[in-house]
């Protein structure tokens, strides 16, 4: 079975490496797919996210990197011949959006189900927008000072 877990990943955070993980032990082949988000304007070029995950995800052998600039993610998913799509859950927010995207995903292609992953509880409070967040506020306020020093707001930084 391929599960496919996508995401914009800008940053590259512990949270995303988790759900990797997690979808690492289930599934054959997990293919991360690096995408564009059109409702943000990425801080991150792709390759600079890809090595990113690359370095963190080198130990997991059925883990391949793929990036997805303008396709649906349903017809993306359908053209790797994935099973599964790969969510992560944080709370009940997360899972309201999430089934939404997921009923939209089957519209387009029936036979993709959502498989999703409730992040473990320490790194339920790490959101890629919130991370950004304080790492602008801290290159500008702080230089050269990064979000490190918290083990629920770890960037991969590797």
């Amino acid at each position: 079975m391929i599960g496919m877990y996508p995401g914009s990943f800008d940053p590259f955070h512990e949270g995303h490496l988790q759900i990797i993980q997690k979808a690492a032990k289930l599934f054959e082949k997990v293919l991360v797919v690096v995408t564009k988000n059109i409702s943000k304007n990425p801080r991150k070029s792709f390759e600079h996210r890809i090595i990113k995950i690359k370095a963190a995800t080198k130990d997991l052998n059925n883990v391949e990197i793929l990036i997805n600039e303008n396709q649906l993610t349903a017809d993306f998913a359908k053209s790797y011949n994935a099973n599964f799509l790969i969510r992560g859950i944080r709370n009940s927010d997360d899972m309201d959006y999430e089934i939404k995207l997921a009923d939209g995903n089957k519209l387009i292609e029936p036979d993709l189900d959502t498989v999703f992953f409730i992040s473990d509880l320490p790194l339920r409070k790490v959101s890629s927008s919130i991370l950004e967040e304080i790492e602008i506020y801290q290159k500008n306020h702080r230089e050269g000072k990064n979000v490190h020093n918290k083990s629920d707001r770890k960037i991969i930084k590797k």
